[in-house]
């Protein structure tokens, strides 16, 4: 089962990314947390963001495209990267989450990817 473990970060982990002292110990949680993903055979893939100020929102309404500077969610914590994922089951996914260092002092959000075969059956 394919899953996104999708890392909302809080405003205080992006700010560590910029500054050159943390940098490395910062993103050193996120390296162990890929590896470890890697030697149980679920790491499918996943990325950084950049930070939330250089978003781009496109919308489309009455087939007029509006593009504007983002991002727009109603939380502080914003969305700082994605991992791909291949488990058995929800809880698994879960618990992969759970590892993940975004879950400190933000939140992670896991979303099943359907099978395009399960909708056309």
């Amino acid at each position: 089962m394919k899953m996104l473990i999708l890392a909302n970060e809080a405003p205080e982990d992006f700010a560590l990314r910029e500054n050159k002292e943390e940098f490395d110990s910062y993103m050193g949680a996120w390296y162990a947390f890929g590896e470890a993903m890697t030697e149980a055979g679920v790491n499918e893939g996943g990325a950084a963001l950049e930070p939330p100020s250089t978003a781009t929102v496109v919308s489309v309404r009455d087939g007029v495209r509006h593009v504007e500077d983002g991002p727009y969610p109603d939380a502080k914590e914003q969305l700082g990267g994605f991992a791909l994922i291949d488990v058995p089951d929800l809880e698994t996914g879960a618990k992969w989450a759970a590892k993940c260092p975004a879950a400190r002092r933000g939140f992670v959000d896991v979303r099943v990817i359907p099978s395009l075969e399960d909708h056309t059956k």
